[in-house]
């Protein structure tokens, strides 16, 4: 085989000395291509009729766009161990791609807008793509402004917006937003320069995104340099709802720091782990509840102990009993409380609020005997005010849209909303008995059909043409 390829090699050599050698005659019957450039008919026969006819229609003829679904080894990272994406999901993440984003933008900023700046290629890759060396995952790539992949495709469910958005609309909102910055610079003499000293290439994987909201980040890969900052800002926007986006900005205005795990004192021993926990003092770790069985385990290992503001004083608690002695240690020493944080190697750190200290290292507290965190106004104790920095970064996104593109992000956010979750009579959106926005898509409408049947028809109507 090598020696095929050596003689592949030697005669292309021979064949390029050929023509430097030579000179163009005025005969010479050049044509326009050498690649054949007939387009041939789909295949009416193939179960894939209806999505390739569907993709031609609203991709291909409009915007000179190939949305491929039948992953191509050529346009793939060879270096990933990857799958092809289900036929199924393809179809629903097509008409979604379609709702959601390129109608968008069409409503927004025009169809012209569409053809200049729409990538020319949409990949898709049914699983995720790993990056060992650094622990992280790879959920989409712009190469060049001309090609966008989507990873993960197989895990599609349009039941959860949530973790459609964080998979995939996200991304394509992020990775377009790269398309567009090299169309039209961002203020990078303004915006490059807000966050400088901040931004971590090599380690932002390790950081907890409370840590770096109080830096004025909107999500940990934003602290990775200024042009994924940029695009995070613009990406996030769009497709937070309101709950979402409230809560980075609540959590950006305190401090937040990272300590090891191992350095953190425990305060509780098992009996008081139990007694608190049945009456209502609830142990978290990444958000979630420790059994009570596994926090001995922890105390071994360095121990924390993770609490909420405790409301169930039902018992009557007094003075002399442990909630007291809960509360002082909640007061004057905090240090004990955060959150679990997992890191590449392996090793745990406590992300926790930074509070205001006294000369002496204890808790200060406000008026009212609660913790302080310092004057958050002024930027809390470090006096970087996470929530404004967010807000002056998209400031600049917002403005950069309207000016290069006519593109009012905040009416485009307002749609996006309106096509995922329901709308109340007066214009709020709805939330069912657990807090949650409802799924517009998957909702039924007045004729008894969800948005989400509808989308579908326009694929599967073509195949009435088989």
């Amino acid at each position: 085989m090598n020696m095929k390829i050596k003689t592949l090699l030697l005669g292309a050599t021979v064949a390029l000395s050929g023509g430097i050698m030579t000179s163009c005659s005025d005969d010479d019957d050049f044509t326009s291509t050498i690649f054949d450039t007939h387009e041939y008919p789909l295949d009416r026969t193939a179960y894939t009729f209806p999505l390739d006819t569907f993709l031609k229609a609203n991709f291909q003829q409009p915007y000179n766009l190939r949305f491929i679904y039948k992953m191509e080894d050529i346009g793939s990272d060879l270096q990933k161990n990857l799958v092809p994406a289900d036929y199924a999901r393809s179809m629903q993440l097509a008409v979604l791609s379609k709702y959601l984003w390129f109608d968008v933008y069409k409503k927004f900023g025009g169809e012209q807008f569409l053809k200049e700046n729409s990538p020319r290629i949409i990949h898709l890759v049914g699983s995720p793509a790993y990056n060992p060396t650094s622990g992280t995952e790879t959920l989409g790539t712009a190469e060049g402004g001309l090609k966008i992949t989507l990873y993960k495709v197989n895990v599609l469910d349009v039941d959860n917006i949530d973790l459609m958005n964080e998979y995939f609309f996200h991304v394509m909102h992020h990775e377009f937003g790269h398309i567009l910055d090299q169309t039209h610079q961002r203020p990078s003499t303004i915006f490059d320069v807000i966050s400088n000293g901040h931004y971590d290439p090599l380690d932002w994987q390790n950081k907890h995104d409370s840590v770096t909201a109080s830096w004025g980040f909107v999500t940990p890969y934003a602290s990775e340099a200024a042009r994924e900052d940029w695009v995070e800002t613009l990406s996030c926007y769009l497709t937070d709802n309101e709950d979402t986006w409230n809560n980075r900005l609540n959590t950006a205005r305190y401090d937040w720091e990272d300590v090891d795990f191992k350095d953190v004192a425990f305060a509780w021993s098992a009996a008081d782990i139990k007694w608190l926990s049945q009456r209502g003092v609830v142990f978290m770790r990444e958000g979630v509840e420790i059994p009570a069985a596994d926090l001995n385990n922890y105390k071994k290992t360095g121990g924390v102990f993770f609490g909420s503001d405790m409301a169930n004083t039902g018992d009557n608690f007094d003075e002399s009993n442990i909630f007291a002695r809960y509360i002082t240690s909640r007061t004057y020493d905090i240090d004990s409380v955060g959150y679990l944080f997992p890191q590449q190697n392996g090793d745990y750190h406590v992300v926790r609020k930074v509070i205001a200290r006294n000369a002496n290292g204890l808790a200060m507290v406000d008026e009212n005997g609660k913790i302080s965190f310092g004057d958050l106004s002024a930027g809390g104790t470090d006096g970087i005010d996470g929530q404004a920095i967010i807000l002056q970064k998209l400031d600049l996104v917002r403005s950069w849209m309207k000016t290069y593109f006519n593109i009012d992000i905040d009416a485009m956010r307002d749609e996006i909303q309106s096509r995922q979750y329901v709308r109340n009579a007066d214009g709020t959106f709805a939330k069912d008995a657990q807090g949650r926005y409802v799924n517009a898509l998957t909702q039924e409408k007045e004729d008894g059909n969800p948005v989400m049947w509808d989308l579908l028809w326009e694929v599967l109507r073509f195949s009435l043409l088989k």
